[in-house]
Parts: C-alpha cells; sequence; structure tokens
C-alpha cells in the first residue's frame, strides 16, 4: 500500500510538471495514462487469484484490455501524433483518433455491464449462503444440508458414507438451570468440536435447537462412530464454569451407513436418528450403532448419563 501511495504521488507530481511548468500536453497525457495504467495492472495482478465467478474473471479481462488500449493510445500519441503535424486538431480529425475513442467506449461500457454483474453475483452469493447457514454456529441448516446433499448427488454413490446424529442430553433443563445465553454457547461449543473432528470433505449441519448432523462421504460405520464418541467424550470433559455451568454437560449420538438398497441420504439420516433414540432410552451420553435393535459402540466402556 505504501509503495503505490508514493508512485501515485510521484505520477502526480510529473503531470503537474509537464502541465503547469513545461506546458507539454503530450508528455503529460502519456504520464497520466500509463500511471494509471500501471496502478490497473497491480490491481489485477492482487485480484486475478479471487476471482470466483464467470463475471470476475471477464471483469479482469476488460481490465486488462483497457491497459492494453491505454498504452496503445499513448504509443500512437508519441509516435503517430506527430504524422498529422504535431497539433491536437490534426490528429484528433484522424482515423487513429476515432478508433481510439470507439475502443475506449466501448471497453468502457463492457467495463461496466461485467463490474454490475459481478456485483450482482457477490450479492446472490452472499444472500444464499446466509440462507443456507445457521446464524448462531455457523454451520450449514436444514435448507443448505438438501442443497449441498443435492449438489453433490452424482448416482446412488453420492449417498456412500456415514451419517452422524447427535444433540445435547436433558438440553431444556441446560437451559431452566443456567440461561439461555449459556445454551447458546454450549450448541456453539458442540459445533465447533463437530467441525474440528469431521474428517475432510464431510459436511455438517444444525438441523434445528440442539440436534446436528453431519455426512461423513465414503467412511464406514466404525470410523465414524470412533470419531462420534471423541467428539461425545471431548464435549463432555469440557470446563464450562466459566459460563456459569457447575456440572457436566453430555451428548447422544447416534451413527447409521450407506446401505445397498437406500434411494437417498435421508434413509441413513432415519435409521441414525432411530439409533439416537435408543442412546438417549439407555441413559444418555453414548453412541449408538444402527441395527435392529441399535447397539451400543463396541469396543468403548459407555459411561453413565451425568
Amino acid at each position: 500500500m505504501r509503495g503505490r501511495l508514493v508512485f501515485c504521488g510521484l505520477s502526480v507530481a510529473a503531470t503537474s510538471y509537464a502541465a503547469l511548468v513545461a506546458g507539454n500536453l503530450p508528455a503529460e497525457l502519456v504520464i497520466n495514462d500509463l500511471s494509471c495504467s500501471v496502478l490497473l495492472a497491480f490491481a489485477v495482478a492482487l485480484s486475478i487469484r479471487h476471482a470466483r465467478h464467470l463475471a470476475d474473471r471477464l471483469l479482469l479481462v476488460i481490465v486488462g484490455l483497457i491497459v492494453l488500449d491505454t498504452v496503445g493510445r499513448n504509443i500512437m500519441l508519441v509516435f503517430v501524433m506527430p504524422s498529422y503535424g504535431g497539433t491536437a486538431e490534426g490528429f484528433l480529425s484522424s482515423n487513429y483518433d476515432f478508433m481510439m475513442q470507439a475502443t475506449a467506449s466501448i471497453l468502457s461500457l463492457l467495463f461496466g455491464l461485467s463490474a454490475l454483474g459481478a456485483v450482482a453475483l457477490d450479492l446472490i452469493a452472499r444472500y444464499r449462503d446466509a440462507a443456507d447457514h445457521d446464524p448462531l454456529t455457523g454451520l450449514l441448516n436444514r435448507r443448505g444440508f438438501d442443497r449441498v446433499v443435492a449438489d453433490r448427488a452424482t448416482g446412488a454413490k453420492a449417498a456412500t458414507g456415514a451419517v452422524i446424529i447427535c444433540d445435547i442430553d436433558d438440553f431444556k433443563r441446560v437451559n431452566d438451570r443456567f440461561g439461555h445465553a449459556c445454551g447458546d454457547l454450549v450448541i456453539r461449543g458442540l459445533a465447533e468440536q463437530l467441525s474440528a473432528r469431521l474428517p475432510k470433505g464431510a459436511f455438517a449441519a444444525r438441523f434445528g435447537g440442539e440436534e446436528f448432523v453431519a455426512f461423513l462421504p465414503d467412511v464406514g460405520i466404525a470410523q465414524a462412530a470412533a470419531i462420534a464418541n471423541a467428539i461425545r467424550l471431548d464435549f463432555a470433559a469440557t470446563d464450562r464454569s466459566a459460563l456459569g455451568a457447575d456440572q457436566a454437560i453430555t451428548t447422544s449420538f447416534g451413527v447409521a451407513e450407506h446401505r445397498q438398497g437406500d434411494r437417498s441420504l435421508h434413509e441413513q439420516i432415519g435409521r441414525a436418528d432411530i439409533a439416537l433414540y435408543a442412546a438417549k432410552e439407555a441413559g444418555r451420553n453414548r453412541v449408538m450403532l444402527e441395527g435392529e435393535p441399535p447397539r451400543d459402540l463396541p469396543g468403548i466402556r459407555i459411561a453413565s448419563a451425568v
């Protein structure tokens, strides 16, 4: 930023000297135009890696064309204008000037339209992001979860993986005893642990209240259960005395995996939900796997509910 400010200052000083001291109109135009071209080229170089939409890339291309047009115009000003007697009147009535003015007008129009399109797409993306995410936790909401699932759908294989459903045990009691502000922070804490523990490619959503759903693509039920149990243990061990909670707060989990006959991910979610209900019935603070009936996570000694 400091370098650009210095460059701008030097450009203004050089332009002022050419206009006010030397009285050299071509030099004034060349210095001013080339300075603007350098600043535009620098902006393009910084922005190119952040172009997200086609409109963004089109906007950068047009800015690049404006830079080339400006440089070309100044080359003509220096080398072509003298052939018209070196006077502005002779040059302004030439075909070169007409072409430069037409090119500049077309590029300006394209630039404005592209800028409008880029801004519109950014606004749409922001509103869509706000509509698809839960404001408290930053995770997807139910609508966003369904959209991500639909976007990733590539046939039956799209649902291959495991589903984890969890919620906070006796959450109403947490709100009643410690207050809704504490309850919100507890919900946010569970969301943060889900985000931290889920493997790459997995995504989670807050389905409502204290209930969360996570989908882990290409993950088997054993690995998903181990992840769920790690989250359960970390969540129960979290010290919340600073929030005013003087007792442990626990979670229960239900885990299900893809079956050959599943027609959608919601069938896995339904089986995981049954397993979660079984975890509540079995005493809470545990991980239950799908089955008939659902079963405890094998090889793990489940602590009793607090």
